[in-house]
């Protein structure tokens, strides 16, 4: 069984899980006894599964912020080859990601009026349908992706549809779900309400890759009001190197912005 668990992680990680594999593993992480080595993934599993039944309010993610941000004493942090592949992840992402790819790949998907008159409605629907909270145990995580994608489909800000993607990327299971999400979100920057999530979503979010993809957004739409928190991450001794360099490099850029004649 800890060996099928294992690969169920790879493939967890990987988005590759179907919905009946990734009702094994929450089943699995609810044990009251689990194996040492696969502790540090029962967190998140335990989390979900408790949460998956409330709609997350801003009050809500606000106070899981405090608690993900306060130290903790005699915490020691082993590095396991889960730790050794998620940093490898995360270096490639930065390459990936560089330059701001995130921000010029959306701005060049074409705004047509006939995705006005008769592309917004069925991705809309499908979205919300998908999305809502509480279908997430009911639907895998390719699914999900899938319905993010779909908002770039959308030709207009649907407060409806931001929200939930706002939740998807704080509260959704799975990583690459999260990380899709934070790219659609970057089309909508001109909504306030977008611009505050995103902020207050490096302030909650632990998975690296999504911690440099939420500094890359943020630094590509130019949000100022970012940088303080980049500037804690920075100093976060708990967060990964590579995180830590990338959130100092995004805060003096934006601080660079801010000085530099308009």
């Amino acid at each position: 069984m800890k060996q099928d668990i294992e690969k169920l992680l790879g493939k967890y990680y990987e988005g590759e899980t179907s919905l009946a594999e990734e009702k094994q593993l929450r089943n699995f992480f609810q044990q009251a006894e689990i194996p040492t080595h696969l502790q540090h993934h029962a967190e998140q599993f335990r989390y979900f599964a408790n949460v998956r039944n409330q709609h997350p309010s801003a009050a809500s993610i606000n106070q899981l912020a405090n608690k993900l941000n306060a130290p903790e004493r005699g915490r020691v942090i082993s590095l396991t080859a889960w730790s050794m592949r998620l940093a490898a992840s995360v270096v490639l992402l930065i390459i990936g990601f560089a330059g701001g790819l995130l921000y010029d790949q959306w701005r060049s998907i074409p705004n047509t009026e006939t995705n006005v008159a008769s592309g917004n409605v069925a991705p809309a629907i499908e979205i919300k349908k998908v999305l809502a909270f509480e279908q997430q145990p009911k639907t895998s995580a390719s699914e999900r992706i899938q319905a993010v994608n779909q908002s770039y489909e959308l030709t207009q800000a649907d407060q409806e549809i931001t929200q939930l993607l706002l939740n998807t990327l704080n509260f959704d299971a799975n990583v690459n779900v999260r990380l899709a999400a934070c790219q659609a979100l970057a089309r909508f920057e001109s909504e306030p309400t977008v611009r505050d999530g995103l902020i207050q979503s490096l302030k909650i979010q632990t998975d690296p890759n999504v911690q440099i993809t939420l500094i890359e957004v943020l630094v590509a739409i130019k949000e100022k009001r970012a940088v303080a928190e980049m500037q804690r991450l920075a100093q976060n001794q708990q967060a990964l190197d590579v995180v830590r360099l990338k959130a100092e490099e995004g805060a003096n850029q934006l601080a660079h912005n801010e000085k530099s004649p308009s």
